[in-house]
């Protein structure tokens, strides 16, 4: 059992069923602002509707996968709309997490969570640790997925399960049982 592949494969398999469910809604719906809104980081604006809180988990990916590959700055909230439908954040999320999961698979197998990288895309830059990195990815989407699961069951979608790598562990022991 490999933590980095469960963590991981879960953060992306989750975000993936989330963005599928939003499919099922019209705009009103994504864009129904929350009665209570929720700031995640102390640099984010409140997240105030579904759909930005499903943007910013792809973009918080999109934009650790541009500093650990030298990419460019994801447009934060600036997004055109049509970058910001399920489909399309779904294609969004495919690209960036290909590109995440390599790097920090890479960093997995030379057990290098410990190094350090220059995030140039900060102002001023500074410097992280690729595990420490991961598990803000990890953290910050987690508690978004699961503010999205409330979002979504509130709009009268049913959302199985409950978020956790254990539904992820038991989709991956099914799926190789077929």
């Amino acid at each position: 059992m490999d933590l980095f592949d469960i963590f991981s494969g879960q953060e992306s398999w989750h975000t993936r069923r989330l963005l599928d469910l939003a499919k099922t809604l019209d705009d009103e719906q994504l864009d129904r602002p929350f009665q209570n809104h929720v700031k995640v980081l102390p640099w984010d604006s409140p997240d105030r509707s579904l759909r930005q809180i499903l943007d910013r988990m792809v973009q918080t990916k999109e934009a650790w996968t541009a500093a650990l590959t030298g990419g460019g700055v994801p447009l934060f909230d600036n997004a055109p709309p049509a970058d910001r439908t399920p489909s399309a954040m779904l294609g969004r999320l495919d690209r960036a997490d290909a590109d995440f999961h390599g790097v920090l698979a890479d960093v997995r197998n030379r057990s290098a969570w410990d190094d350090t990288f220059v995030d140039a895309l900060c102002e001023p830059p500074e410097t992280f640790t690729f595990g420490g990195i991961f598990a803000d990815v990890i953290t910050c989407n987690a508690y978004r997925r699961m503010l999205a699961m409330d979002a979504l069951r509130n709009l009268g979608v049913k959302v199985e399960g409950f978020g956790s790598p254990i539904e992820y562990v038991a989709s991956l022991a099914s799926a190789g049982d077929q």
